[in-house]
């Protein structure tokens, strides 16, 4: 009988050398917040684009890992020649999600997902053709801690855009890989 009061006593002080890891520790949680422009540099058809951009984002961190949550938006600052005497102009925003793993070690690595919508234009100097599309896009990159309120990264992007239905520009046109260059101004 005595044994069977003891079990409970014994299951009770030994549950906290069978807790679980998780990904957000809300005993040792912190939040913060970051802002800052971005360069992407890559191609529309098969035309050289150059985007600028910025983006800003909540941060929750705890332990080795970060998660994030903002927007971010982006729009062309040159104006590739389309076709003949025809310039393109787009651009595209949405809600921002991500990942940084160890994002207090002096180089760490970040991955983020945006999922948006944009705008498209074909302008000839008479007539201007405009048309929407959904994107999503994924990127990776690599971080360095400047400060600790600024990082500053490079990496890579991936666009995956919707067909924006304006003549001669297709889902194709706008998808593709770019080039990034980041700069986060804030405490994550």
């Amino acid at each position: 009988m005595r044994a069977l009061t003891l079990i409970p006593l014994l299951v009770l002080f030994s549950l906290p050398a069978f807790a679980k890891d998780s990904l957000i520790d809300m005993q040792n949680a912190r939040s913060g917040g970051y802002g800052g422009p971005l360069v992407k540099y890559g191609e529309v058809g098969s035309e050289t684009a150059i985007m600028l951009g910025g983006e800003g984002a909540g941060t929750f961190t705890t332990g080795n890992h970060s998660l994030l949550i903002g927007g971010a938006g982006y729009g062309l600052i040159n104006e590739p020649e389309w076709a003949p005497d025809t310039a393109l102009d787009f651009g595209y925003g949405g809600l921002l999600l991500g990942y940084t793993h160890r994002p207090d070690a002096v180089v760490h690595v970040e991955t983020k997902m945006l999922l948006g919508a944009g705008a498209v234009s074909l302008d000839d100097g008479a007539t201007e053709e405009k048309g929407s599309f959904l994107v999503s896009e994924v990127s990776i990159g690599a971080e360095i801690n400047l400060t600790d309120f600024l990082e500053v990264g490079i990496g890579g992007a991936y666009r995956l855009t919707t067909d924006p239905s304006v003549d001669g520009i297709t889902d194709d046109d706008l998808s593709g890989p770019s080039v990034v260059l980041s700069f986060q101004f804030g405490q994550i």
